[in-house]
């Protein structure tokens, strides 16, 4: 079995790099927690390309947002994923992504209530979630004709709060931004 696992990795390993371009970006832009409350995100992505159209970028998002009179946000996460360029300059990407997502309360002092029925009062840090996500994109190639690229794009993305309080919950954000590669 151990030989079978082995032998799947290193071919994986070679698929990937075989007559791959690999592309060093950094970006940022707009994060929209559930779309309108203001937030920043800062990327760092790894993008191996297959062609003119095909590339596979492997990104890390480093973002926070507030949510007024509520809580704020830190999350970092990792996405993977699939690009497609079109001659015009217009592309498309899809992505998987996992993170943690640590918030913190607004509020001068935050209560509760034991199983015995005291109240006591306890940190506005809540436990940080787990938060995988999946992200679409719509962007345009500013330098299509060059081998360093400038990406404007739009990414509506889905992700959830695992566990939040009791339960999970998603939300949805949106991010506008812009990608240049080093």
């Amino acid at each position: 079995m151990k030989t079978i696992q082995i032998s799947i990795a290193i071919l994986v390993l070679f698929i990937v790099s075989a007559g791959a371009q690999t592309r060093l970006n950094l970006g940022g832009g707009y994060f929209g927690h559930t779309l309108t409350h203001p937030g920043a995100v800062m990327e760092f992505e790894l993008e191996r390309s297959f062609s003119e159209q095909v590339s596979l970028p492997v990104r890390i998002d480093l973002g926070a947002y507030v949510h007024p009179r509520s809580h704020s946000g830190l999350f970092l996460d990792v996405n993977a994923g699939f690009r497609q360029y079109f001659k015009s300059g217009l592309f498309v990407e899809e992505g998987i992504g996992a993170g943690i997502l640590q918030t913190w309360l607004h509020s001068d002092q935050v209560y509760e209530v034991g199983d015995d029925g005291t109240v006591s009062e306890t940190s506005r840090i809540n436990p940080p979630d787990f938060m995988p996500s999946l992200t679409l994109g719509l962007g345009v190639n500013l330098t299509r004709d060059s081998g360093k690229r400038n990406l404007i794009w739009l990414r509506p993305k889905v992700y959830w709060q695992v566990p939040y309080k009791t339960t999970s919950t998603y939300n949805f954000a949106l991010q506008v931004g812009f990608t240049h590669t080093l």
